[in-house]
């Protein structure tokens, strides 16, 4: 995750919250403490002290929802604060699991954003080859600028939505192991 958002981005300055049931963050390799800022958060750092968000065993499926509901926003309020007071000028948010990229339907002629000909040619640099714009480090972040820097009137991905927020859709991945036939195909038995 660290790896391809440093990549993608450019990430540079991160803020992990740990979440209370998971494994110790700090099994971040050395190394990328090195090449950006990470600030690791528990809960203590953005759960106001008087509210108690402890998950318990004898929780309801209400009640373990509501807890993670209010963390995350506990977090993303005091996240914002936290990355306003060092002047950053954008932020996303996103969770382990969610990869920031762009999807293969955008570089689509079908794409609703380029509907014509015409916007097809007004358009200040359509992309057209996923696989080049996304071989040089920073792709996503250069195309965030391309649509920041355009007129604000409606977001790129939801007519309905306001300038102040870039709405994108994220690749969800899991943990669950894709079958060994489907990550050998076309890929040579001398290398595994």
């Amino acid at each position: 995750w660290l790896a391809y958002h440093y990549y993608a981005l450019p990430l540079r300055h991160v803020v992990i919250a740990s979440d209370p049931a998971s494994r110790n963050p700090l099994e971040i390799p050395i190394k990328w403490f090195q090449l950006m800022n990470i600030t690791i958060w528990e809960d203590k750092d953005f759960v106001p002290s008087d509210v108690d968000l402890t998950r318990n065993p004898d929780d309801t499926p209400d009640e373990r929802r509501h807890k993670n509901i209010n963390r995350h926003a506990y977090l993303l309020f005091q996240c914002s604060k936290y990355l306003k007071r060092l002047n950053r000028t954008w932020t996303t948010y996103h969770d382990i699991d969610e990869y920031l990229t762009i999807s293969e339907d955008f570089f689509s002629p079908d794409n609703p954003r380029f509907a014509s000909e015409e916007e097809l040619v007004k358009a200040t640099s359509p992309i057209p080859n996923r696989t080049a714009f996304m071989s040089e480090p920073g792709f996503v972040l250069r195309l965030l600028q391309k649509y920041m820097s355009e007129p604000k009137t409606t977001s790129p991905t939801h007519d309905d939505l306001s300038e102040t927020c870039l709405h994108a859709p994220r690749a969800k991945y899991s943990a669950v192991e894709s079958p060994r036939e489907l990550t050998q195909k076309g890929v040579p038995f001398y290398i595994n």
